[in-house]
C-alpha cells in the first residue's frame, strides 16, 4: 500500500511541475512584453528580468516542496484507512468471517469498511445455513437405509450415501466421477441412466445387481433437474427387495397350501355325506364307518384351525412376549401323560434324563406345554415300533437346554433347513396318514424365539433325529419375588 502513497504524490508533483512550468513561462514571456524585449530564453533576458525569474523560481521552488509535503500527509491519510483493511480483508478471503471493520468516518473509506462489514455479515449467515443444510442432508443421506447415488449428465458419480457405500463395498471418495458402469457393472442400470437422461422422466426396474447372488433389487431413478428445467443428471435409489419377494412367495405358499389342507378333509367329508344321502344311511355298519372317517376328518380340519389361529396369535404377539414362569419337570411329566398313550401303542420307549433342581424357565405354562407336546408327539409318531425317544434338559450358560432325541426314520439332509417352515412335510403322504397339520414346528419355533430362545434340529437319515431348543430361566429378583 505504501507505492500506492507515493504513485498519489508523485502523479500529484509532476501535475504540479508541468502547471508551475508553464506559469513560469507564461510569468517570463509576460516580463518580456512589459519591458519592450524581444523573446529570450529564460536567465538571459538581462539582470532585471534574470533577478524577477529567479525570485519566480525560488517561489515556485517553495511551493512544490510546500505541495509536496502536503501531498504525502493527505495520501498517508487516505492510504492509512485502506492499509488497516487489507489484513482484515484478507483474513476473510481466507475463510475467517468473524471480523469485523472498524473504521469511523463518514467518508467513502467508511461507507466501504461498512458494506464491507455487510457482506461479511450476509457471507457468514448464508456459509451458517448452508452448513446447517449440508448436516441435514448428510443426516438424511446417512439415515436412509436405501442406497442413493446421482450421476450427472453423462453418466458420473457425484455422490454416494453411506448405504450405497455398504451395498457396492467402496466409499465415496474411490468412486466420485467414475462413469456409472465402472461401479455397477449392469448394462440394464446403465440403460435406465440413459434413458431418464433422455426422457427426463422417472423409471424404475427390478432386477439382480449381482448374478453371484440371488438378492434382487428395485432400482428407481429421478432426473435431476437445473434452474432451465435441463435435465443435468439422475439420482438412482436402490432397495433390496429379496425378503419382500420371499415373503410373497412365502405367502403365495402358505395360501396354497392351507387351501390344499383344507379342501382335502372338506373333500372327504362331503364325499362320504354325499354317499350317506344317496342310501347309505340304509346300512348301519356303513353308515358308521362313513360316519367315524367325517368324524376323523373333522377333528383334523379343527386342529388345522387351531393350528392357524395359534400361529396367527404369536406372528401377531410383540417380538419379545412378557415371560412368564414354568417349571420344565412338572410340566414334562403332564405332557408324557398325555403321549403315554400313542407311545405304549407303537410299542415306543419314552426315557428322561434332566438334570436335577433345574431353575424354573422364563416362560408361560402353556406355551412350555404346546413346545414340549409338539416336539415329543412328533418324534414317538415318526419312530417305529421298539424305538426309543429320550427327553434331556440341562442348564448350560444360563440357559435350560433341551433336547428330544428319537431312534426313529430321520429327515433327508436337503430337508433340515425347511422342517420349521409352516406345512413343510418331509414325508407328506404319511404325515396325513398320522394326523400331523405341518404346522407344529412353525408353532414351536415361534414360541421358543418370541421368549428369546433357539431351536433347531440334526438327523441323520434311517438314524433318528434331535430336535433342541434352549430357553432363559428367571432372573433372580423375579425368582425372589
Amino acid at each position: 500500500m505504501r507505492s500506492l502513497r507515493w504513485k498519489i504524490t508523485l502523479n500529484f508533483l509532476t501535475l504540479l511541475f508541468l502547471t508551475l512550468l508553464a506559469a513560469y513561462l507564461y510569468l517570463h514571456q509576460a516580463i518580456l512584453n512589459t519591458l519592450g524585449l524581444p523573446w529570450l530564453p529564460p536567465l538571459r533576458a538581462g539582470t532585471l528580468v534574470a533577478r524577477l525569474e529567479g525570485q519566480l523560481l525560488l517561489v515556485m521552488l517553495v511551493v512544490l516542496a510546500v505541495m509536496a509535503i502536503g501531498t504525502l500527509i493527505l495520501a498517508r491519510g487516505i492510504i492509512m484507512p485502506l492499509t488497516a483493511l487489507l489484513p482484515l480483508v484478507k483474513r476473510v478471503a481466507s475463510g475467517d468471517l468473524e471480523q469485523r471493520i472498524e473504521i469511523e468516518s463518514n467518508d467513502e473509506i467508511g461507507m466501504l469498511g461498512h458494506h464491507l462489514n455487510v457482506m461479511v455479515e450476509t457471507l457468514r449467515n448464508n456459509f451458517r445455513e448452508i452448513a446447517a443444510e449440508r448436516n441435514r442432508m448428510q443426516a438424511i443421506l446417512a439415515s436412509m437405509t436405501d442406497a442413493l447415488l446421482t450421476v450427472d449428465q453423462v453418466g458420473r458419480v457425484m455422490l454416494l450415501n453411506p448405504a450405497a457405500e455398504v451395498m457396492l463395498g467402496k466409499k465415496a471418495a474411490e468412486v466420485q466421477h467414475k462413469y456409472l458402469l465402472e461401479i455397477i457393472r449392469h448394462h440394464e442400470v446403465d440403460r435406465l441412466v440413459k434413458e431418464i437422461l433422455t426422457s427426463g422422466m422417472p423409471m424404475e426396474i427390478e432386477t439382480r445387481l449381482f448374478p453371484t447372488t440371488n438378492q434382487h433389487f428395485r432400482v428407481s431413478g429421478a432426473p435431476i433437474m437445473s434452474e432451465q428445467k435441463r435435465v443435468v443428471g439422475v439420482a438412482l435409489t436402490i432397495r433390496d427387495i429379496t425378503n419382500i419377494r420371499r415373503l410373497e412367495q412365502m405367502r403365495t405358499e402358505f395360501v396354497a397350501n392351507v387351501s390344499h389342507e383344507l379342501r382335502t378333509p372338506l373333500t372327504s367329508i362331503r364325499g362320504f355325506v354325499e354317499t350317506l344321502l344317496e342310501g347309505a344311511l340304509a346300512d348301519p355298519e356303513v353308515s358308521r364307518h362313513f360316519i367315524e372317517i367325517i368324524n376323523r376328518e373333522a377333528q383334523r380340519l379343527q386342529q388345522l384351525i387351531e393350528d392357524l389361529l395359534a400361529l396367527s396369535r404369536l406372528e401377531n404377539q410383540p417380538l419379545r412376549l412378557r415371560p412368564g414362569r414354568a417349571g420344565l419337570m412338572p410340566i414334562l411329566e403332564r405332557v408324557l401323560a398325555t403321549v403315554g398313550p400313542l407311545a405304549e401303542e407303537k410299542g415306543v420307549t419314552v426315557v428322561t434324563e434332566v438334570a436335577a433342581d433345574l431353575p424354573p424357565l422364563a416362560i408361560s405354562e402353556n406355551y412350555l406345554s404346546q413346545v414340549l407336546l409338539n416336539l415329543i408327539d412328533n418324534s414317538i409318531k415318526y419312530t417305529p415300533g421298539g424305538g426309543r425317544v429320550t427327553v434331556r434338559a440341562s442348564l448350560e450358560k444360563g440357559q435350560v437346554q433341551v433336547a428330544i432325541e428319537d431312534t426313529g426314520i430321520g429327515i433327508p439332509k436337503e430337508s433340515l433347513s425347511r422342517v420349521f417352515e409352516r406345512f413343510y412335510r418331509v414325508d407328506k403322504a404319511r404325515s396325513r396318514e398320522m394326523g400331523g397339520t405341518g404346522l407344529g414346528l412353525a408353532i414351536v419355533k415361534h414360541i421358543v424365539e418370541a421368549h428369546g430362545g433357539s431351536v433347531g434340529v440334526t438327523s441323520k437319515l434311517g438314524e433318528g433325529s434331535r430336535f433342541f431348543f434352549s430357553l432363559p430361566v428367571v432372573e433372580e429378583e423375579e425368582h425372589v419375588n
